[in-house]
């Protein structure tokens, strides 16, 4: 009974929608030239029916705290993929329905220093809307209106509250990057990017020249340029996706000979012939806004103290925001540029036609993205294991010169050993491993162990939530300020794994060895993982500029468990439904192709 209504939640989306206007934005705000995107919708041509709604599930719905309502059409979709298609259609026509007539003032000045009025964050709200929704050239134009507003502004930053307000235009700078990843997606075909269209290509160029205007003016004031990251993947999208105007024409690229391996104090292992040390700093922060959002400066001032404590190896992809142009434009400006090592992806989410051109294409994007001539790992995913072709993709970044080491990326045993045993050497295949997710234990362990394959391990702290902060504390609220959509991904896992009642259990347990080692919660959960012969590192997700956790990260290194404490966590992960996890949910990576 419970999961009918649950469902007909979903299908009065409306409803829902109107009950979320305290949280989210007046129907007064949506992009301009907005007009024929519910003519678009309805020449569909969808069936016109619609699903009776009862009174009693109508009443919940016009109740529940929105998040509540947030949190049960995230299960929904967790349950079932499919209907990430019927949150899209109508939520596109929700846009489309509230497009406004004029966009309100976004920022006020009070005592000669400037402030985002109570809009600037519900418009932020609604392009984020946008570009969920595929309207990525939509969301560029409502972005191209708040910068023009910002343009006006003039204050001073060497005051705490100039500096306050740069932070505000870092989250539009990083909403700048999101939306060109936006149009990025909507340009991909399995030939690689397509041209942009006259009409659409206008609105980029406008933001672009706009960009430009501002940076002009910040320099006569002798202020800082807040949008390096959002101008660069625009001047990135522009030149990928064949604009002829040279004018936009980027600098050469730095030229890098390759990775260097050099001793640290840190453990460390190798990657074909590379010597790294067995903590990554994982880069999946850099796709989403929602972890917050920093200046340049900021962020390569972050790198800059991870690299100088022996972090040197930082995870990436292609589908992570602004990470690879990032941490390449950072690397390429250093002295010690050769001794810090990238490791990304080519993701093959949708179809394609397999060919040395294509690969070589999408190779030379990502080693114009990270600024070098080389990749010192670069790791293969493939959506769908229906198309066979994912064996001869493997060789063909195995061969290029370019690359020197392959990896894998949530491969499972079976597909990981077929890759294999076919002649092509990967070095290391990246999959979830953690107390919570003990999948790689079951089959996974024994195939690397055979093939000498290393695992790089990602949400080894499930999210964060193996933390200190998180002992002895009653569950979440999901879309609480401070959760994040990591959060949200690993306490699912949670709640499959055992339950919140459980995993206080494991924290009460890891808890009480961190007191006797000296050391915090999350370190013991890190030692665990890199206790198993197969793991050759954990990734640990990084949020550059925002905050950095390096100390008690290093901690992981500076003691071992015995074997008492491995017996009292392994007490706790009898209880747990590991197994029929592995069974129900599949190998590794089985989830991303559900």
């Amino acid at each position: 009974m419970a999961s009918n209504i649950v469902a007909r939640c979903f299908g009065d989306l409306y409803t829902m929608m109107q009950t979320l206007t305290d949280q989210s934005i007046d129907s007064s705000f949506i992009a301009p030239n907005f007009a024929n995107m519910v003519t678009k919708i309805h020449d569909a041509r969808s069936p016109a029916r619609a699903a009776h709604v009862n009174m009693m599930t109508d009443c919940m719905i016009a109740n529940m705290p929105a998040e509540g309502l947030r949190s049960i059409l995230r299960g929904l979709l967790g349950e079932n993929a499919s209907n990430t298609a019927g949150l899209t259609k109508l939520a596109s026509e929700y846009l489309a329905n509230t497009r406004p007539s004029s966009i309100p003032p976004l920022f006020t000045t009070f005592n000669g220093l400037p402030q985002a009025t109570i809009d600037l964050p519900r418009i932020q709200s609604r392009y984020r809307c946008l570009m969920g929704c595929g309207f990525g050239f939509e969301s560029v134009e409502l972005l191209t209106a708040v910068v023009q507003q910002i343009q006006k502004l003039e204050w001073d930053e060497r005051t705490d509250e100039g500096q306050e307000f740069l932070d505000v235009l870092a989250t539009i700078d990083g909403d700048i990057v999101q939306s060109t990843t936006a149009v990025h997606k909507l340009l991909l075909t399995n030939s690689g990017l397509r041209p942009i269209n006259p009409e659409d290509s206008k609105k980029i160029v406008g933001l672009r020249e706009t960009l430009h205007n501002y940076r002009g003016i910040t320099l006569t004031r002798s202020q800082d340029f807040t949008f390096e990251r959002g101008l660069c993947c625009l001047d990135n999208l522009i030149e990928g996706a064949g604009n002829t105007d040279q004018s936009w024409k980027k600098e050469t690229a730095f030229q890098k000979k390759g990775f260097h391996s050099s001793k640290s104090a840190l453990e460390s292992f190798y990657l074909g012939s590379a010597e790294v040390p067995r903590m990554f700093m994982g880069l999946w922060q850099f796709s989403s806004p929602a972890w917050g959002t920093a200046s340049r400066s900021k962020i390569n001032r972050h790198f800059r103290k991870h690299v100088d404590s022996g972090l040197v190896a930082y995870d990436m992809a292609d589908h992570y925001g602004d990470a690879e142009v990032t941490f390449g434009q950072f690397r390429s400006a250093q002295e010690d540029s050769e001794n810090i090592y990238c490791a990304t992806k080519w993701a093959v989410f949708e179809p394609i036609q397999i060919s040395k051109e294509v690969v070589d294409a999408n190779i030379s994007e990502r080693l114009a993205a990270i600024n070098s001539t080389t990749v010192e790992l670069l790791q293969f995913h493939w959506q769908d294991y229906n198309d066979y072709q994912y064996v001869e993709a493997a060789r063909l970044i195995y061969e290029h010169p370019n690359v020197q080491s392959l990896g894998l990326c949530n491969f499972d045993s079976d597909r990981m050993c077929e890759i294999l045993e076919s002649g092509v050497q990967a070095v290391s295949n990246q999959v979830q491993f953690s107390l919570i997710d003990l999948r790689p234990t079951f089959k996974m362990a024994e195939s690397c162990r055979k093939h000498k394959v290393k695992l790089l391990t990602y949400g080894s702290l499930c999210g964060g939530f193996l933390a200190d902060k998180w002992v002895g504390k009653s569950a979440p609220n999901l879309f609480d300020e401070y959760m994040t959509p990591s959060h949200r991904k690993y306490f699912e896992m949670i709640n499959i794994w055992g339950g919140w009642i459980l995993f206080q259990e494991l924290l009460a347990i890891l808890a009480s060895i961190s007191r006797k080692h000296g050391v915090p919660v999350s370190s013991v959960a890190i030692r665990w993982v890199l206790d198993h012969d197969y793991v050759g590192a954990v990734i640990i997700g990084a949020r550059m500029g925002i905050s950095e956790h390096i100390d008690e990260n290093l901690k992981a290194f500076s003691f071992k468990l015995g074997v008492v404490d491995k017996e009292a966590i392994q007490g706790v992960l009898k209880k747990s439904r590991a197994k029929d996890v592995f069974e129900a949910m599949g190998d590794c990576g089985a989830e991303y192709r559900q």
